[in-house]
């Protein structure tokens, strides 16, 4: 890992980490499905499942959507793996499917698992926790199967839609690089019919980073990049890898990080005003407790050549697009900073004050809408 958290750090940068302390995330009971079975022990469930290859995980929780369309989602990723199984019948595929719930929800949860772990020939471990928190469910896949060794972990969402090939391409680069590092599908955010998700979709215009680098709706990562699991301190399982795997001394900082173009996916933008400005915050509370975490070589390489490139004099002015293109970066790039600013300085005070914050909502609770589950085009479903 190239990352690694800890010395090197500013006093302001110590200052703002002291202003965030997540509580530990709570022992819960899991309930352990396979092949649509309750299993009583972590080992029962690991049985007669393959070592090594490739981990795929798909978190979701019960009150995302219903059953049919919790099913169309694992198909939609099945079916996607069968281009994997055909390229490299030798490689070990296992899905790791998380369902969280809510109150009264667990006999819920429980039955979906016993259903959707029934339907696939690929082998599909199902475990079910109480709570909110993706990240949750992604470190207890990862202790869930450390024991079969996996080399790398496919990580996905349950509204994304996936072209032709777009996984086998995945996991052919990912080979090719010789699994390390991590890479990651081309993504397009189809904007809903609201004034929210249409703003959105014109600001994520001109702001798109000179580099790309992989998000977690689709991403193959090297196992020992998240082999002691995302620490509770991080709000975003992509930011994580991000951050351990910038190299500020290269020539290229993101070269363990790579997209690939012609691996194409699209899910849909979050719809309204408030679950967007919940998202945005998120994301921001992500951006600050990364850089104020790892070593500030990290932290201003992040800074400057990602999150506000564009913003002159703090980063490099870009003019790409013309002009009119980079003030209207610069604009929005600026009303960022003034967030990034006040979230920094709120959290250095409540450090000083001894009383850090605890917890961040989660980014939305909006409708749940997959392009794979919408009567849409033959066009948009091939990704052209």
């Amino acid at each position: 890992m190239l990352g690694g958290a800890g010395s090197g750090r500013t006093w302001w940068q110590r200052a703002v980490a002291r202003g965030f302390e997540p509580l530990p995330p709570p022992e819960v009971p899991l309930i352990l499905v396979r092949s649509g079975e309750v299993q009583p022990d972590p080992a029962d469930l690991r049985a007669g499942l393959p070592h090594g290859g490739l981990g795929v995980l798909l978190p979701t929780y019960v009150a995302r959507c219903d059953l049919t369309a919790h099913e169309s989602a694992l198909r939609h990723l099945l079916d996607a793996l069968a281009d994997v199984r055909e390229s490299r019948p030798a490689l070990p595929l296992t899905v790791w499917l998380g369902m969280q719930y809510g109150p009264g929800e667990q006999a819920e949860a429980v039955a979906r698992l016993r259903r959707l772990t029934r339907i696939s020939t690929v082998p599909v471990a199902g475990f079910a926790l109480p709570g909110r928190g993706k990240l949750r469910t992604v470190n207890t896949a990862l202790g869930l199967s450390r024991p079969l060794g996996h080399t790398g972990w496919l990580w996905t969402d349950d509204d994304v839609e996936f072209g032709p090939g777009a996984l086998a391409r995945l996991v052919d680069r990912f080979h090719a690089r010789g699994c390390a590092g991590a890479v990651g599908a081309h993504l397009v955010a189809l904007p809903r019919a609201t004034a929210a998700a249409r703003t959105m979709d014109r600001v994520s215009g001109v702001t798109v980073p000179p580099g790309a680098y992989p998000a977690a709706a689709c991403m193959l990562v090297a196992a020992d990049v998240v082999a002691d699991g995302i620490p509770a301190r991080r709000l975003a399982d992509d930011g994580h890898v991000l951050f351990e795997l910038l190299d500020p001394g290269a020539p290229d900082p993101l070269h363990a990080l790579e997209v690939l173009p012609d691996a194409r996916g699209s899910f849909y933008r979050v719809s309204g005003a408030h679950d967007t400005l919940r998202r945005l915050r998120r994301s921001l509370y992500s951006h600050v407790t990364c850089t104020a975490d790892y070593p500030w070589a990290t932290a201003r390489t992040y800074l400057t050549g990602t999150l506000f490139h564009g913003l002159w004099p703090l980063a490099a002015w870009d003019g790409s697009g013309g002009p009119v293109r980079g003030i209207k970066r610069w604009t929005v790039k600026a009303v960022h900073l003034a967030w990034f600013c006040s979230v920094a300085a709120n959290l250095a005070v409540r450090g000083a004050v001894g009383r850090p914050l605890r917890h961040v909502p989660w980014g939305d609770d909006g409708d749940f809408r997959s392009p794979a589950a919408e009567a849409r085009p033959a066009a948009a479903r091939t990704g052209r």
